[in-house]
């Protein structure tokens, strides 16, 4: 990726350049301010400063980054005349409301035509950008939205609400703190964009290349290395990028090829990335950016999110390992040759000064119980000052890198404002109509109040909802639309909104509009469907965890310590025979009766102790059918199956 920018860029023409650096200097602007903000530096210098007037600055920097960027690639003249002239309104209109902030929300509930013409001015610019930077399919939710704001009134029934002016409507959702410059703003800006600086900064000194190698170093050896390695890197690699589709572009050029050449076919190759890829936004720190929402919406700290959702990340990434281990077993797919592999010892000692930055991250958020956003701050000094001395295979950081370090950095985090913006006016709308209540008890009512009903509704909403939309906003649609139908009927908070976190997710490897699982197919050169499909059957684990764990909380650590290691070990064991019974290999071949045997038991295992009354004799049950299954194959053998088509 990185490779193709530095081949595009001779080609520009000088005006493009200058819009580049232009645009580069907004990007610096934006994390500039977030991570002063983050590091408290406004109190230190004793300037008061409110968390609005922040949100206003970085919002309209990212307007004014957005204009840039559609001058600099339209060629035609005029076009390029009026995004700038757009760039120099939302710059002017922004800062005046940033400074003003206080005075100019007073003013407000007057509605002063000079009010509505700056909001006006900033809510088009929202809507100009929206669809280069989060897809069609938020552009058309959004829409929706506001068609109901404006027109609610007229709706039937228990959906009709309070009439609103466009007046009214624009200014509360420019203006108020629970329309565009609220909680999800607020987390983008404040927590997520120091995280993203930290990702950038890891990627340019060649923490990326030190995770492949480590993952090169602990899985090449074994059977099906390439593939284990895809699924290690990924995991490694998504826990600070953020996102799917990123990563996949980012480690699957290197390990779908290496996959290709072991001899697994294109489509699982594909689908392997594409599923480790997605499971990547379930591993601390960074999570897809949507944990730290989900932390400010549940009013807990970011740690507590961290802690319930790994086991259900170790579970996720277990059952790709597994089914990668046995379908390489069963094709008889070899390891990495060794002269390929990198040593340990030496991949840790040239690299070992990555280690110490994410050591700084879990000591600060679990041991000193820092904000995370603070903790970040540390980080990315740590990292800063062990990359300016220390390199890895060529790369460090030199200090005149890092300006356009950090304005990379305000380039991605462009999306992630105008995303979490447009999510300001759906949550905004909603609060203004009441409309998230009437859902809700309409969720609820469809169920007919089966709490397992209205999982399975909620998780059939939230797979719709994020196809084609990015993880944050997906999230923040759910959380407040469909999460609160499950707390309702007395899910755990924690556990409803990883529920929908989670499903939300999936609809990444889930067609037909699979953004990760397509990205994958097009390196692998396979068909998109086949490959999603592939996924589908990798991730199965990441389909039926969630709807334990809203019955049995000890999947997300809630309760007692036996309950916990009872409900995880027997999870582990549910889905290694789920997955070997699909693949059609245990420790030979295995036939169609023992495959169902497999399913059945595994199935059996898997279902918690906690998930009704007795319900520990279903783990008795399948134990005892997988004791069968294994004994029936005979003594243990060391060489593995003829390799054939799985």
């Amino acid at each position: 990726m990185a490779d193709t920018a530095v081949d595009e860029r001779p080609a520009l023409s000088r005006a493009q350049r200058s819009i580049l650096a232009l645009e580069n200097l907004v990007g610096f602007l934006i994390v500039a301010l977030s991570v002063a903000y983050a590091a408290d530096l406004q109190r230190r210098l004793g300037v008061s400063i409110y968390n609005t007037q922040v949100l206003v600055a970085s919002f309209s920097l990212a307007l004014v980054a957005g204009f840039l960027a559609m001058a600099r690639t339209t060629a035609s003249a005029s076009l390029r005349l009026g995004n700038f002239a757009c760039a120099a309104a939302v710059l002017g209109v922004g800062g005046y409301i940033a400074v003003t902030y206080v005075d100019t929300s007073m003013e407000a509930p007057y509605l002063p035509g000079w009010l509505i013409a700056l909001c006006a001015v900033l809510f088009v610019g929202l809507l100009l950008n929206l669809k280069r930077s989060a897809g069609l399919g938020i552009v058309v939710v959004v829409a929706i939205f506001l068609a109901y704001g404006l027109f609610g009134h007229l709706a039937p029934g228990e959906f009709q609400s309070r009439e609103a002016t466009p007046a009214e409507l624009l200014v509360y959702l420019t203006i108020d703190p629970n329309g565009i410059f609220g909680t999800a703003l607020e987390v983008a800006v404040v927590i997520v964009v120091p995280y993203l600086l930290f990702g950038q900064l890891l990627s340019a000194c060649g923490a990326g290349d030190f995770f492949n190698d480590l993952a090169m170093a602990g899985m090449a050896r074994f059977r099906g290395g390439p593939a284990k390695v895809a699924v290690s890197a990924s995991a490694l690699f998504g826990s600070i990028s953020g996102s799917a589709v990123g990563n996949v572009v980012g480690t699957g050029v290197v390990t779908i090829p290496m996959m290709r050449r072991s001899g697994f076919p294109a489509s699982y190759a594909g689908a392997v990335e594409a599923v480790a890829s997605t499971g990547g936004q379930l591993v601390p720190p960074v999570m897809g950016a949507a944990a730290f929402i989900m932390a400010d919406y549940l009013r807990v700290d970011y740690a507590d999110v961290m802690l319930a959702a790994l086991p259900s990340a170790l579970l996720y990434y277990l059952a790709v390992f597994i089914n990668v281990d046995l379908r390489a077993a069963k094709r008889a797919i070899p390891p990495v040759d060794r002269t390929e592999i990198p040593r340990v010892r030496a991949t840790l000692a040239s690299g070992w000064h990555f280690v110490v930055p994410f050591a700084v991250l879990f000591y600060t958020l679990f041991a000193m119980h820092m904000r995370p956003e603070r903790s970040a701050v540390f980080s990315i000094l740590v990292l800063l000052a062990g990359s300016l001395v220390f390199g890895y295979r060529g790369k460090r950081i030199r200090l005149w890198q890092i300006f356009g370090l950090v304005g990379r950095a305000g380039a991605t985090a462009l999306d992630l404002i105008i995303v979490c913006a447009a999510a300001g006016i759906i949550i905004g709308v909603l609060n203004m109509t009441g409309l998230a209540f009437n859902l809700t008890m309409h969720i609820i009512a469809a169920s007919g109040n089966s709490v397992f009903v209205l999982a399975v509704i909620t998780a059939l909403i939230s797979v719709v909802l994020g196809m084609g939309m990015p993880t944050v906003g997906v999230y923040i649609l759910l959380a407040t639309l469909v999460a609160p139908a499950l707390i309702e009927v007395g899910i755990q908070p924690m556990a409803a909104h990883l529920f929908v976190f989670y499903f939300g997710l999936m609809s990444m490897v889930t067609p037909p509009v699979a953004l990760a699982s397509f990205a994958a197919a097009k390196i692998a050169d396979a068909s998109a469907w086949d490959t999603s499909v592939e996924a589908m059957k990798l991730a199965w684990p990441a389909y039926i965890v969630p709807f334990l764990f809203l019955f049995a909380p000890a999947l997300i650590l809630e309760g007692g310590t036996i309950q916990v290691v009872w409900a995880l070990t027997s999870a582990v064991i549910g889905i290694f025979a789920v997955t070997a019974g699909l693949v059609g290999y245990l420790r030979v071949s295995a036939g169609p009766l023992l495959r169902l045997s497999l399913v059945v038991g595994g199935i059996l295992t898997l279902m918690p102790a906690g998930l009704f009354a007795n319900a520990i004799w279903t783990d008795v049950a399948g134990l005892a059918i997988l004791a069968g299954c294994f004994l029936s194959q005979g003594p243990l053998r060391r060489t593995a199956a003829p390799g054939h088509p799985g």
